[in-house]
């Protein structure tokens, strides 16, 4: 083995070995989180379908299929709101409340490693859930996904980046599970009503529709509709991206700040 080789190997094998942890902390999240809990699965998988299919009949207006197509990705943007508030940073503050934030820190396993692993799992779950409402949209509905596979995935992901990071403030700032579970629901409720999500946001008064156009959470639910449903470029929307990109730094620049793993 050459001097290089020698040199750089003490450096691999650590970085396999975090990788290695990370892949077994993320399966280990869906063990004691996912698979143990039947209320989990029915409530991550189950019920957004369900809430597709009821309302895509309660507000279709003799139309299930033009309601489907709205819902659709109000739906899965719904789930991106709820992984970053409820997924990461209510059950961060929760970590922190059991001191299991402290006896990680204290443990070998990287702490950014024992994060990643669970912004992995939500993701993860996203992705499921994503991809069951897309089949029933498409199985019942006849809505289609007709974007760029890889335009849809970048908007997919920047949304799930960036409700990951405001995610991690509610983790950050709130100090215990109860407050941090009530700032989720407070969150993840109305912008849900409030983002284009279930409703058409031009029901509102102009100056409100206006005012809520500004929220982080709209411009990402106009962007995944547009691209995915409607097969819009993704150019179309940069301002809106860079929207979500500013939103995305400020909100790790005060975790960063804040956040306390002890």
């Amino acid at each position: 083995m050459s001097a290089a080789a020698l040199a750089t190997a003490p450096l691999e094998r650590p970085r396999r070995s975090q990788f290695r942890m990370l892949l077994a902390q993320t399966r280990m999240n869906f063990v004691w989180y996912f698979w143990r809990d039947g209320e989990m699965i029915f409530w991550s998988l189950a019920i957004p379908v369900f809430f597709l299919v009821v309302f895509s009949f309660a507000l279709g207006m003799g139309s299930a299929q033009r309601a489907s197509a709205f819902l659709v990705p109000g739906l899965i943007a719904a789930q991106v709101f709820s992984s970053g508030f409820w997924g990461v940073g209510a059950m961060l503050a929760t970590f922190r409340e059991k001191k299991l934030l402290r006896r990680v820190y204290l443990t070998p396993l990287n702490p950014w490693t024992f994060f990643s692993a669970l912004v992995l799992y939500r993701m993860t779950l996203l992705a499921m859930q994503a991809t069951l409402l897309i089949l029933a949209g498409a199985l019942v509905f006849k809505v289609h996904v007709v974007g760029n596979p890889f335009a849809v995935l970048g908007i997919l992901a920047l949304g799930a980046a960036t409700f990951v990071a405001l995610g991690t403030v509610i983790g950050a700032l709130v100090k215990t599970a109860e407050s941090a579970n009530n700032f989720a629901s407070v969150l993840t409720v109305p912008l849900s009503f409030l983002s284009d999500a279930y409703i058409p946001i031009n029901n509102f008064p102009a100056p409100v529709a206006h005012a809520l156009r500004l929220l982080p959470s709209t411009q990402f639910v106009d962007a995944f509709r547009g691209i995915a449903i409607y097969g819009e470029p993704i150019w179309h929307y940069a301002g809106w991206m860079g929207a979500l990109v500013l939103w995305m730094a400020g909100a790790i620049a005060v975790s960063a700040r804040y956040f306390r793993w002890i």
